[in-house]
């Protein structure tokens, strides 16, 4: 874990620094509240917006039709950490793997100053572009299966393309809810060479944004921005009063000859703050003159009368209903109406005279029994079912009467000149006669709405020539009032708000000052290992202005054999490349980011080969904590790692006709431990040490490498702590701790590695174990068969890899 890892995961929150800060403050207590109030907001807003899944790491990388990869290649990792190189020459499909991992993620690729990173040109590959596809397989911390981020295209624009998200147990769903977009922009894990061109060659604001989204000070740059908001809006408004005065003045001073300005200018003109009261009375008062007149003319000019449209689709309903009941007069709806009304009347002539069965209408005797009456009261269902028609007609009739009535309104207070058309409009609620109704109603909307309209019109002209300058002043007046009242009830928030944003900027300066020296504290490290016989010192890596400035940049400070000069002045090219990864390598390797991996595109080019060692010190360092995949065709760093004995995992990518790309791991640092070994078993005439004490310490590199990477997959799996894992790692005793993680997920059980090991892969395993630990004992480690012996820890080391696969 670097340091600053180790010092970002140990100190307080930046929420918990500020709050204790505020704390300790001599800030008023209203201030603390503005402040308390402002941060907890955006503490919610901030912890909302960047919840993501666990700690993730590369599974495999599936590509098929995208750029020079044509049929399906498949780059398979180790999702832990560790440095791998994917090495082939020019051409081979090393950087269309590189830019899908980053198009997979982002929907972009790698890009040119000037060029849209979401428009690749020809992305798609000429042999097998019809439907590109790429596939991520990720762990990602706490899940026990591989997650899948899968990105397809829709049409050939590069644009078009849009991605899914699928953790174990989940449907897919849409990337963006991944929750990776800010932590992409702020620790972005890609760096292809254009990327380290841009980092030093792009704008100075540009690199200050790359740097200054690191240092984790959003809660409260967030925070002054929120309340500067407010702070603007408060000082405009004071501002908008105070300007607005001088103006407001000198219309008063135009009517001196008029009391009431008199009044208003006194008002206005008050030592400290205006007198309110005496402006509300000036605005709120009617002029002396024709009081009642005045009241009239505001009636008329607020009087509204029917709307003739709405009155027409009322009179227009109602006469379709009309028409409908007259179609069916004489119909048999109609007929069956009727004779159901005449047998309903006689069925109630026998109810009220049970013991009179004669005909009341021609005299007949007997006529009305009970036969007849049973026979009569279902002639009158059926007669009402076939007269539905005739009555929905009626009731129609009937409901578009009341409708057209309904809109029949009467103010309170008539204008005179009114009150003749308002009374005839009125009348229409007393007629029953729908046919009558339809047509007076017509006509009376139509004449009222006319007469309320001439009158408006003519009461709104007599308004504004009344007494119109006063009135015009008053309107200004009256908004003066208005606005110089809120600022003088926002004073004492605005003065809150200044101090409040003071105290801010002076926590923000102290704060940012202190995270920048644990980053520049790490690039510095690294410049250290890459500059190698450099004669460049970095002296200072510092911020200068703020997120919100106009100007800011990014300043790098340099001394040349002791003489300070600026960074990119006196740099070399290789140099500056240099410099370009030491900004890269903290920026996304920090605490906060939830990104276990790196890819890194062409690093090497520029470098003299004394610095291509330091970098592959600084990837070895870096791959201790974090998932490096260097894509490189120059041989150079391989072999600084070989050189320097340094482990790592080589891929080679090899191309064919038609983009045939074919990606084989070569080694990888148990296969490496285990070549080794099998070659010195295989030679002959060495010195007996080194079959005793060399031969059996490889082997044991081997099986430490095995055991840690099933200890990563466990810690994957369960979500461990990666913080013991780490302790294990760096022990001094770290075969048993390791392997204690990686079979029970518990560095203390280092005591059962032996009876688990026996469990699992049988009594043998563990006696290759001891044997392969002797041999860093003086007396060393007796192996008969060296051939058998490295054969056998090659087997258990692949069992081991295998956390499922026993004995």
């Amino acid at each position: 874990m670097t340091g600053t890892e180790q010092h970002q995961q140990t100190e307080f929150s930046l929420a918990e620094t500020v709050a204790t800060r505020l704390i300790e403050s001599a800030l008023t207590e209203p201030v603390k509240i503005l402040l308390r109030e402002a941060l907890e907001s955006d503490t919610v807003k901030t912890t909302s917006s960047s919840a993501f899944p666990g700690r993730v790491y590369l599974h495999s990388l599936t590509v098929n039709g995208f750029r020079g990869i044509g049929p399906r290649a498949r780059l398979g990792l180790s999702p832990r950490p560790g440095v791998n190189l994917v090495v082939g020459r020019n051409g081979c499909g090393k950087s269309s793997l590189a830019e899908a991992v980053e198009a997979a993620f982002t929907g972009a690729r790698a890009h040119r100053p000037g060029q849209d990173a979401t428009r690749g040109g020809h992305w798609s590959n000429l042999h097998d572009g019809n439907d590109p596809a790429i596939e991520v397989k990720l762990a990602i911390e706490g899940d026990t299966g591989r997650s899948t981020l899968t990105r397809t295209w829709a049409s050939g624009e590069f644009g078009s393309s849009a991605a899914t998200f699928k953790r174990p147990g989940h449907g897919p769903v849409p990337l963006a809810e991944a929750g990776w977009d800010k932590a992409l922009a702020d620790h972005r894990p890609f760096l292809s060479y254009t990327d380290l061109d841009l980092m030093l060659n792009g704008k100075p604001s540009e690199r200050y944004d790359a740097i200054a989204a690191i240092l984790g000070m959003e809660l409260l740059s967030t925070t002054t921005n929120r309340l500067s908001l407010r702070e603007k809006a408060l000082a405009a408004a004071a501002k908008d009063a105070k300007d607005a005065l001088p103006g407001l003045k000198s219309a008063l001073y135009e009517l001196e000859d008029d009391d009431r300005a008199v009044q208003a200018l006194v008002a206005v003109d008050t030592s400290g703050t205006p007198d309110f009261d005496a402006l509300d009375h000036l605005v709120a008062g009617l002029p002396p003159a024709d009081d009642s007149r005045l009241a009239e003319l505001r009636v008329e000019a607020d009087v509204r009368g029917p709307d003739p449209a709405e009155v027409g689709q009322a009179v227009q309903r109602l006469r379709t209903a009309l028409s409908d009941v007259e179609d069916l007069r004489g119909t048999d709806a109609e007929n069956a109406r009727l004779h159901a009304d005449l047998l309903e009347r006689a069925l109630a002539h026998a109810d009220r005279h049970p013991d009179d069965d004669g005909c009341p209408a021609c005299g007949t005797e007997r006529a009305l029994g009970r036969e007849w009456y049973d026979r009569a009261s279902r002639q009158v269902s059926e007669l009402r079912r076939k007269a539905k028609a005739a009555e929905d007609a009626r009731a129609a009739a009937r409901t578009g009467a009341r409708n057209v009535q309904n809109l029949v309104e009467v103010p309170a207070r008539i204008p005179g000149p009114l009150t003749g058309p308002w009374k005839a409009w009125a009348a229409c609620r007393q007629i029953t006669d729908p046919v009558e109704l339809a047509r007076s109603a017509e006509e009376a909307a139509r004449v009222l709405a006319a007469a309320c309209d001439t009158v408006r019109r003519h009461a709104v002209r007599e308004l504004e020539e009344r007494d119109e300058r006063w009135r015009a002043l008053v309107t200004q007046l009256a908004a003066w009032a208005d606005k110089a009242r809120q600022v003088e009830q926002d004073k004492p928030l605005l003065g809150h708000l200044r101090k409040a944003l003071s105290w801010l900027k002076a926590l923000s300066t102290e704060l940012r000052e202190q995270r920048m020296e644990r980053f520049t504290g790490a690039t510095q490290g690294i410049w250290e290992r890459l500059r190698q016989e450099s004669n460049v010192d970095l002296t200072a890596v510092s911020l200068k202005g703020s997120e919100r400035a106009n100007v800011r940049k990014l300043v790098m400070a340099a001394s040349v054999d002791g003489q300070d000069a600026p960074a990119l002045d006196v740099m070399s090219q290789g140099e500056l490349h240099s410099l370009a990864l030491s900004l890269f390598l903290p920026r996304a390797a920090t605490a906060d980011s939830p990104f276990g991996f790196l890819v890194i595109d062409d690093p090497v080019q520029s470098m003299d080969p004394t610095k291509v060692h330091g970098l592959a010190q600084v990837l070895y360092e870096m791959g201790r904590h974090r998932q490096i995949v260097v894509f490189t065709h120059d041989t150079r760093l391989q072999k600084a790692f070989t050189d320097q004995e340094l482990p790592v995992t080589v891929f080679q990518v090899t191309r064919s006709e038609k983009s045939r790309v074919k990606i084989e791991r070569v080694s990888d640092p148990v296969a490496q431990a285990v070549a080794d070994a099998r070659a010195i078993a295989s030679t002959q005439g060495l010195t007996p040490e080194t079959y005793s004490h060399v031969l059996p310490g490889l082997c044991r590199i081997a099986l430490e490498n095995a055991f840690l990477e099933a200890a990563w997959i466990r810690h994957h799996r369960a979500g461990g702590s990666e913080h013991d894992l780490q302790d294990a790692i760096d022990s001094a005793e770290r075969f048993r701790k390791v392997a204690a993680f990686a079979l029970f997920g518990d560095v203390g059980r280092e005591n059962d590695v032996e009876s688990e090991v026996r469990r699992l892969y049988g009594n043998q395993a563990y006696s290759l174990i001891r044997r392969c630990q002797r041999g860093a004992h003086p007396d060393g480690a007796a192996i008969h068969d060296r051939h058998r012996f490295v054969s056998d820890v090659e087997d258990l080391a692949k069992k081991v890899r295998k956390p499922e696969v026993t004995a």
